[in-house]
């Protein structure tokens, strides 16, 4: 029986307020960025077929119609491939940097909030205390500042403002933003204490973050060591193509050709293993 596939997430939800608001769970391109990270990636991918698959149906160590012909269409087909292989690599690593840098700015956001409500405000003014103070740190386009900007333009439309909170943690997709949400939705109610509750969430999503940045500077070196490994195969190859005459003749063969293949699923196995030995999770 054919599984169904998973619906996509839409990269715009709307707000309590109606207003489309950016999911971070999702990361789109933008049509320029979309066109030139193919291309380059079909280039990298076609380069690499010219190192690893070039020079076959040779006349006595001379190019023929057919080497060219044989030349473009791996250049090709390894273009197509590498656009399979790389570019839902680049999404990935866009939408991590994406949902790190909501994350960052939300413990601004937090940070502004604690000192306003350590200094006897009420939470709604809190708010707004912390729109003005992101504002004075990033742009009107930034993440926080629009999230904040929409919370406290729900809070004048007599919108609860745990409501508007929760849209924000579930477009979120962070787990310690959804936290607070819940926390702050059975405190704000019942009369907890906020000053508390956000002074710790605080507490907790820095030290995590800390932690995380230690990790990330010790695997840095590792990391370096992982690329270089994966282009190294790659370079050597083509220096001993262009320094050595039967070494490349080697590689115009059938037998070339099939080595070459199981060459390029290690290197692509061995660099998809490294990715999830090296990833840390935040």
């Amino acid at each position: 029986m054919k599984k169904n596939k998973k619906p996509q997430e839409e990269q715009y939800i709307n707000s309590p307020l109606n207003n489309p608001m950016l999911n971070y769970k999702v990361y789109k391109m933008t049509p320029g960025e979309n066109i030139l990270a193919r291309l380059v990636c079909f280039i990298i991918g076609g380069l690499v077929g010219l190192i690893f698959y070039s020079g076959l149906f040779k006349a006595d160590g001379v190019a023929t119609t057919a080497t060219h012909i044989s030349n473009a269409v791996f250049f090709v087909i390894m273009g197509i491939l590498a656009n399979k292989f790389l570019l839902p690599m680049y999404v990935k690593r866009r939408l991590k940097a994406q949902q790190g840098k909501v994350k960052m700015q939300f413990r601004d956001l937090l940070e502004s909030l604690s000192s306003s409500v350590s200094s006897g405000s009420n939470v709604n003014n809190s708010f707004e205390s912390a729109l003005n103070d992101l504002k004075m740190q990033y742009g009107e386009d930034d993440f926080i500042v629009r999230e904040t900007q929409e919370i406290v333009d729900g809070m004048k439309q007599n919108i609860a403002i745990e409501v508007m909170l929760r849209n924000f943690a579930e477009r979120s997709g962070n787990e310690d933003i959804m936290n607070f949400a819940d926390i702050f939705d059975v405190c704000y109610k019942k009369g907890g204490d906020m000053r508390m509750v956000i002074a710790r969430t605080n507490s907790v999503i820095s030290e995590k973050m800390a932690v995380a940045d230690e990790i990330e500077t010790k695997l840095t070196s590792n990391k370096m060591q992982h690329n270089v490994m994966s282009i190294m195969p790659i370079a050597v190859v083509a220096m001993l193509k262009l320094t050595n005459r039967s070494f490349a003749e080697n590689f115009a063969t059938p037998t070339g050709v099939i080595v070459n293949s199981l060459a390029i699923a290690i290197f692509i196995a061995a660099y998809r293993m490294g990715e999830k030995i090296t990833d840390i999770k935040s």
